[in-house]
Order: C-alpha cells, then sequence, then structure tokens
C-alpha cells in the first residue's frame, strides 16, 4: 500500500509547487499584503511535507492512517480557503471592481493580475481536491483494517484493496521485485 500513498503525496507536492510557482510568479508586483504570506505558507508547509512523506516512505516506514487523514483534511481546508480568499482579494480590486463581466473577459489579458487570481484559484481548489481524496481513502483503509481486525471467527471481513493505476498495471508491477519491496509486501531481507 506504500505504492498509493507515495503517488498521493508525490501529486500533492507537484500540485503545490505549481501554486507555489504561480504564487511567485504573479504576485511579485502586486501591493504586499498579510494574505499573500498566509498563501506562500500554506503553499510551501504542505507541499514539504508532502515531499518529506514521499522522502519517508522511501524509506521504507509505513504511513500511520491516522496521521495521514488529519494532515490530509487540514491541507485541503488550507487549500480551499487559500483558493477562495484569492478571488475574494482578486474580486475587490480596484481595477477589476468597475468593470462589467464582459470587459472583465475581453480585457483578461491586459490585466493579469485576474489571470493569476484565477489561475492560483484553480489550482488550489485542484489540490484541495486532491488531499481531501487522500483524506478519504486514508479514512477508507483505517475503517476496512479496524473492522478486520475486529471481526469474529467464523466472520469474514474483506480488507479494502487499493491499486496503483488499476488492478491490471498495479498487478504487473508486483512481478517486479523493487515494486513488492516498496510497497511492502516483501521483507527487506528477501
Amino acid at each position: 500500500m506504500r505504492s498509493i500513498w507515495f503517488a498521493f503525496k508525490l501529486f500533492e507536492g507537484c500540485l503545490g509547487c505549481l501554486c507555489m510557482g504561480i504564487q511567485i510568479e504573479g504576485f511579485l508586483n502586486v501591493a504586499v499584503s498579510q494574505d499573500l504570506y498566509l498563501y506562500i505558507t500554506v503553499f510551501s508547509v504542505f507541499t514539504c511535507t508532502s515531499f518529506f512523506g514521499c522522502l519517508n516512505i522511501c524509506m521504507e516506514n509505513d504511513p500511520v492512517l491516522l496521521r495521514e487523514i488529519i494532515w490530509s483534511s487540514f491541507a485541503s481546508l488550507g487549500y480551499i480557503v487559500t483558493g477562495i480568499t484569492t478571488m475574494y482579494h482578486a474580486e475587490k480590486d480596484l481595477y477589476l471592481m468597475y468593470l462589467s463581466d464582459l470587459e472583465i473577459i475581453e480585457d483578461e489579458m491586459g490585466h493579469q493580475f485576474f489571470g493569476y487570481s484565477k489561475t492560483q484559484t484553480i489550482l488550489a481548489i485542484v489540490t484541495s481536491v486532491v488531499y481531501l481524496l487522500h483524506a478519504v481513502l486514508a479514512g477508507d483503509m483505517l475503517i476496512s483494517e479496524t473492522a478486520v481486525a475486529k471481526a469474529a471467527e467464523g466472520e469474514e471481513k474483506k480488507k479494502l484493496l487499493l491499486y496503483l493505476g488499476g488492478m491490471k498495471i498495479h498487478n504487473r508491477l508486483l512481478k517486479l521485485k523493487w515494486f513488492r519491496r516498496f510497497d511492502g509486501r516483501m521483507r527487506p531481507t528477501d
């Protein structure tokens, strides 16, 4: 199962890097506000922890599901708040406040702040959804493992199975020794 969590963390980290890139590129010439520091803090903290989580998994440590649920939920909430406040600031921009919707669409290329804000909001919401999916799957795994552990004798409970890229691709990858070891299905001494 480590491969699934590794893929999630890697994808979350890459999306976080995209959000940071848009933040840095787009808001260098904007008057500094405290919210800009909040955005870059949210992006950098959750991006760094995602990449450190990848490193932790590469060192053959199994992720703790409860910690995954809590951390991914906080990250999802942070990215949602960031996306909403970014669009709030774009909406309250003096230049855009007095334009009609049609004029904004026509003049979007000329007014880069709106374009950067829109792109950052979309990326933040997409990243938030990925973190939320990570939290939900970790919650499902925790509930499944708890039910299997508490199942009485004679009562058969199936453990939730997750596959990297689908069952066929995952089974094909399991034929490789390095992937079995990485996925946690093989002891390091084998």
